[in-house]
């Protein structure tokens, strides 16, 4: 299927092999079914009820986990033991966010867990992304995107900027009728059982107008790989390595793998 929605994920796994991005976006529905990933789905989605308010308290966020913790997908997919070491990370981190949820002096939250949406009319493509929490700063007429993660945080070269900041900032001008802004701040927060140094990015104007020209390259090539594959052509005319596997296409091809593994399981038991 043709496809003229992109997210930062679908552009960074192009970039670095096209033959994984073809085998996870343009060939399978790949859903991880790992235990890391399905814990940050659910410590994000609870972080979000915190930051709208919904969650003030240390019994509200009981009540919360006990009803919509994701266990029938975590018993699927490891055993018992993991999934409780899970389950206790995931509530001591949320008990410290709870205790101290970001709220900066002078500033109002305006958007939390929010998809943002934009077309790029150079590529003729939308791009889309999701913004954690959205912080106005009025009297600094500053506008603060907030991302949350469980990795561990590097500083990267201001110079070269990541495609997560790239999109954002593109977004952020789609946001500036609302708040006019005349600051930008990208801040990446890490969640977990101790406090760490946040990273606040700052692109210049100059550096993001010569790095997004070779992104929408990118999209324009994402365009052709589809375009391809939509004419029965990419066997021909690959334009990914043949000789190996990297190690993108492996991480995939081992998530299919075990995804298939789950589902000839369930229709096991299912006709026994």
């Amino acid at each position: 299927m043709h496809k003229t929605l992109y997210t930062p994920t679908m552009i960074d796994t192009f970039r670095a092999c096209s033959k994984a991005y073809k085998l996870a976006f343009l060939q399978n529905d790949i859903e991880s079914v790992s235990l890391s990933f399905i814990c940050k789905q659910f410590l994000l989605r609870v972080v979000s009820q915190i930051n709208k308010g919904k969650i003030t308290t240390v019994s509200q966020l009981q009540k919360y986990m006990g009803q919509y913790w994701p266990a029938d997908q975590l018993d699927s997919s490891s055993n018992r033991e993991d999934v409780t070491k899970a389950f206790l990370y995931v509530y001591k981190t949320l008990l410290r966010y709870l205790a101290k949820p970001y709220r900066p002096a002078g500033s109002r939250i305006v958007g939390v867990a929010l998809n943002i949406r934009a077309r790029i009319p150079q590529a003729k493509v939308y791009i889309e992304d999701t913004f954690d929490l959205i912080v106005w700063y009025p009297n600094e007429q500053k506008l603060e995107f907030v991302d949350f993660t469980m990795q561990p945080l590097k500083n990267s070269d201001p110079a070269w900027p990541s495609t997560t900041v790239l999109v954002k900032k593109y977004l952020a001008e789609k946001l500036k009728s609302r708040w006019p802004y005349k600051k930008l701040s990208i801040r990446t927060e890490r969640l977990g059982l101790q406090d760490y140094t946040p990273i606040i990015t700052n692109t210049e104007e100059s550096i993001f107008r010569l790095h997004w020209t070779e992104l929408v390259k990118s999209l324009e090539q994402m365009q052709v790989l589809e375009n391809q594959e939509m004419e029965g052509k990419g066997s021909k005319k690959a334009l990914w390595h043949q000789s190996h596997e990297c190690r993108h296409c492996q991480t995939i091809m081992s998530r299919l793998k075990k995804q298939q593994f789950l589902l000839e399981t369930d229709e096991h038991y299912m006709s026994a």
